[in-house]
Order: structure tokens, then C-alpha cells, then sequence
């Protein structure tokens, strides 16, 4: 007797597989999230699009408990801020004149970005901007 997978095209069943916030979760990529938060919205600081993140894995999260999955990880603000970072190093995004006093007064002041026209043209490198990065000066 061979066992079902979950991927036969007849089941009913999703596939039962948990899948990191990261690079393996597709468009819950950080990068992809990012991209199309921009597309949708025209300028935003990192914050926000990390808030934006969180609560849709959260609500992804609900859903995927239901039906007998492992929730994702959710992602911290610094592992956001380190992919945040490359967008800025490898040209994506650029700061507009818009900024805003922080929550805290310890904070710094929150700065606004927008796509540039390589953020908007790009695809592969919103995937994986840590790899693009570091294979820049080859």
C-alpha cells in the first residue's frame, strides 16, 4: 500500500509542510512582501511595512492552525531592518523629503521611502537581496 503524500491531484487535503517566513515562503518573502507594500501604498518607512508583515503572517497563521499546519515564524524587526538594508544598498528604494517625528523619544526620526525604477523593474533581486548582493562585484 503506498502512502498519499497530500499532493495526489484527487485529495481534498493541502499539502502538510511548514514553510520559514523567509526566502522559502514565496511572496511572504521579505523582499516580495516589500515590493508589492510599495505598489500598493507609494511610500511607507520600514516600520510600517514590518508591522504590514507581521500581521499578515498572523493572520496566515489563524488560517494555517485550522487546517492542521505549522504556523510561520514571525519574523523581528532586526532581520527586517538587515533585508530593509539591502534594498537601500542595492538601489530599490530611495528616501523621499517625508518624515515623521518617532513614537519614543529615543528613537530616531522615521524616514519614508518610495520604489525607485530599478525597485519597480526588479523582480530576482526582491527575491534575494542578500544574494544579489554579494555576487554585485562578480
Amino acid at each position: 500500500m503506498q502512502k498519499s503524500s497530500g499532493n495526489d491531484k484527487g485529495s481534498s487535503k493541502p499539502p502538510n509542510m511548514s514553510v520559514s517566513w523567509g526566502r522559502g515562503a514565496s511572496e511572504y518573502r521579505p523582499g516580495l512582501f516589500t515590493k508589492r507594500y510599495f505598489i500598493e501604498h507609494g511610500e511607507a518607512c520600514a516600520a510600517d511595512i514590518y508591522y504590514a508583515l507581521s500581521r499578515e503572517i498572523e493572520r496566515l497563521n489563524k488560517e494555517r492552525i485550522e487546517i492542521g499546519e505549522k504556523p510561520f515564524q514571525r519574523p523581528n524587526y532586526s532581520s527586517f531592518a538587515k533585508y530593509f538594508h539591502w534594498f537601500k544598498l542595492l538601489g530599490l528604494v530611495e528616501p523621499t523629503d517625508r518624515r515623521e517625528p518617532a513614537i519614543y523619544d529615543f528613537l530616531e526620526e522615521r524616514v519614508f521611502y518610495q520604489l525607485t525604477g530599478r525597485g519597480k523593474a526588479e523582480e530576482e533581486t526582491w527575491e534575494d537581496p542578500a544574494r544579489t548582493g554579494s555576487n554585485r562585484g562578480k
